[in-house]
């Protein structure tokens, strides 16, 4: 079984790498640099009470964002859902 900590974020999304290489390839011609940042967070709490656990809260999010340069101009676009479709619109 794979470390879920040391899995890949494109294979947790079950992307595949050549497309996704190109939607990028594609999103970023004519920029002067540009790059995908992707994020997978876990948290979870416990409140405890006088020793009591009074409330316990887990919450998953992800994420990504595609930034573009050119000359002195900026463009990004971000989005909570991690699929191909997704990058398309970005």
């Amino acid at each position: 079984m794979t470390n879920p900590a040391t899995t890949s974020l494109l294979d947790r999304a079950n992307l595949d790498r050549d497309q996704v290489r190109h939607e990028v390839a594609r999103g970023l011609a004519g920029a002067d640099d540009g790059e995908l940042f992707l994020e997978y967070s876990q948290t979870e709490a416990l409140m405890f009470d006088n020793g009591r656990l009074k409330q316990a809260t887990y919450d998953t999010s992800q994420g990504f964002g595609l930034r573009a340069v050119k000359d002195d101009a900026v463009g990004y676009a971000h989005s909570s859902d991690v699929s191909v479709p997704a990058l398309i619109r970005a």
